[in-house]
């Protein structure tokens, strides 16, 4: 029997935190069972709100579109870095930490999820986009190199007021970056398959996603 892991935040205006300056995620009915004997609903969301894609065209003006990044990149077999032990609000994840919990591991063509617990345990937190744990850039191009074809965190990728350096590093090189997972704990010790299929908006920088982990 196949198991299954979900990856993915609820939308939820109470569950989520937004990033700073978008906007959170509101629902407005629209049809009532009571009034109109069936429900329909209107939603708002920035496109990288809870869990989430990022397309290469969110920060290169020549990058795919989310519409267009091949469904091979967000699919496929998955390697879990257990990076908790030195996941500090306010302090990157260096590469040799990085490289540590990853030791074991063959990363071509792997879409690597990088585990610090970090949304668990912050998520709906007013704070949790400020004294974060983030990727250092060195981490990042060791990544890029090791030939990964997406790469899924539980936390911001970078420091505020940064510049975004990991997310041109990896965007840059086209691999995806897919954000705000959960329940990766469910992964230790197993071998998995993930899917981060996100919506498909035509032209979009991102999109919300389900992201699911197949056990093997």
């Amino acid at each position: 029997m196949t198991r299954w892991v979900d990856l993915t935040l609820p939308l939820s205006g109470d569950r989520l935190t937004p990033v700073p300056g978008l906007p959170g995620f509101t629902a407005e009915p629209v049809h009532t069972h009571a009034q109109h004997g069936r429900s329909n609903t209107r939603i708002t969301l920035a496109t990288h709100l809870g869990t989430h894609v990022d397309a290469p065209y969110h920060f290169v003006p020549e990058g795919l579109t989310i519409d267009t990044v091949p469904l091979e990149r967000l699919a496929g077999r998955g390697v879990l870095a257990d990076l908790r032990r030195y996941a500090q609000p306010g302090q990157p994840l260096t590469l040799e930490a990085v490289r540590y919990a990853l030791r074991e591991a063959w990363l071509w063509d792997a879409i690597v999820l990088l585990w610090t617990g970090w949304a668990q345990r912050e998520m709906g937190s007013p704070t949790y986009y400020e004294r974060h744990p983030f990727l250092a850039p060195e981490s990042a191009q060791w990544l890029r190199d090791e030939g990964v074809k997406a790469v899924g965190v539980d936390f911001p990728v970078d420091p505020p007021g940064s510049g975004f350096p990991v997310h041109h590093i990896l965007l840059g090189a086209g691999i995806p970056l897919v954000e705000n997972l959960v329940n990766l704990e469910a992964l230790v010790g197993k071998a998995f398959e993930v899917l981060a299929f996100p919506v498909k908006i035509g032209g979009g920088d991102g999109g919300p996603a389900r992201v699911v982990a197949r056990l093997l």
